[in-house]
């Protein structure tokens, strides 16, 4: 349990300042990278792939109709997703 709270601790607090660093820097990811996300529309309130297209310049963005824990509600989903993104 005190695993789970400190991962959402440092994602509010330490890894803001790391992507800040980031990108005052201008780093981005050299490696291929997929971001699936729930189609929720604009429920996010901001555009997630415009947001990691300036992180991941060989981006492939999508949006899927499964719920928050893709993995197992659709296994085959994500592992096709995955093999797509190791192929690249």
């Amino acid at each position: 349990m005190w695993s789970i709270v400190a991962d959402y601790r440092a994602s509010a607090g330490i890894d803001v300042a790391h992507d800040r660093a980031d990108r005052n820097g201008a780093h981005t990811l050299p490696m291929p990278v997929t971001v699936m996300q729930q189609d929720w529309g604009a429920v996010l309130g901001y555009d997630a792939a415009e947001l990691w297209s300036a992180w991941a310049p060989d981006l492939k963005h999508m949006t899927v109709n499964i719920g928050h824990f893709m993995a197992e509600e659709n296994p085959a989903a994500v592992v096709a997703v995955m093999r797509e993104l190791m192929e690249r």
